[in-house]
């Protein structure tokens, strides 16, 4: 769960360059979101409170507004620009009853008391955070007693075939794509934290795009910019690896009607909250009993 090669300013500046183009593209991303929000089906949960952590344009904010309608709501972005779309998007769509809020900064240090949000949430944010643990750290700290921690993020088969083009092309070009957990390593880091009931599952997407370029201008349209990357050049898609993709990607993933196959995993993850403390014998000290 480490992508420590993220450059976080620049994963801003992508998404705020992305902020007009991205609803355009996002189908796949609304799809997610639908299916997240449908594990609160199973809960009782009923929030005073919520936290929408890489807010984006919104989509999701509304969604979690329209099933908890008296909650207060903080939408959160690492990009000005989204959420200042998100803020006019929901001026428009939806009632203002001065119970929400737009709040911008890194995920990885939310600037939020302690047991402040009785539902926080995420939505294919993590993969985008320079450090993943530190940003489920930050979810279960601003957790309050009886919340619940609900997110998603892209796991290890997505873009596979991508991968595998450019290692073929080149192998260092593998890296050019974001390393994805897997749902066992997701797994694992919920369970370094104070939390009880973690739950992961998984689902699979195959999406299809009618030549190569189309992908590409999809995952710039998304603000999925190469250089965001740490020691990534800004030219990933330059002239001569887009022809040397046109080449090999339909060789390898070319479907019987023609148009070419792309993979995309999504990993959701939740978790409820648990008093944190440490090991005493054969009991458990809470650490505000404790003193420490």
């Amino acid at each position: 769960m480490s992508s420590s090669h993220i450059h976080t300013q620049q994963v801003g500046r992508s998404f705020s360059a992305a902020s007009e183009s991205y609803d355009a593209h996002a189908v796949l991303q609304r799809e997610i979101a639908n299916r997240l929000l449908a594990h609160l089906d199973f809960t009782k949960i009923e929030p005073q409170r919520m936290l929408d952590i890489g807010c984006g344009t919104g989509y999701f904010t509304r969604l979690l507004r329209t099933r908890y309608k008296r909650a207060e709501l903080v939408a959160f972005d690492l990009s000005p620009a989204m959420l200042a779309h998100a803020r006019s998007a929901h001026a428009l769509r939806m009632p203002w009853h001065g119970r929400h809020h737009h709040v911008g900064g890194d995920a990885a240090l939310l600037p939020f008391k302690a047991g402040s949000f009785d539902l926080v949430c995420s939505n294919l944010a993590m993969q985008w955070v320079s450090d993943p643990q530190l940003m489920l750290s930050e979810m279960r700290r601003v957790l309050a007693p009886g919340g619940l921690m609900l997110f998603s993020t892209f796991g290890r088969r997505t873009l596979s075939e991508l991968r595998q083009t450019l290692a073929s092309i080149e192998p260092e070009r593998a890296g050019h794509v974001l390393p994805f957990p897997d749902v066992m390593s997701l797994g694992d880091a919920l369970m370094k934290l104070p939390v009880e009931m973690p739950v992961t599952d998984s689902d699979l997407f195959t999406l299809t795009y009618p030549d190569v370029m189309a992908l590409v201008r999809e995952l710039k349209g998304l603000g999925a910019s190469a250089s965001a990357i740490r020691g990534r050049r800004a030219g990933l898609y330059g002239r001569a690896l887009i022809k040397a993709l046109e080449q090999r990607y339909p060789e390898r993933y070319q479907m019987e009607d023609g148009r070419l196959s792309a993979t995309f995993e999504a990993l959701y993850g939740q978790a409820w909250y648990k008093e944190a403390g440490y090991e005493h014998g054969d009991c458990v000290i809470p650490i505000q009993q404790a003193g420490v």
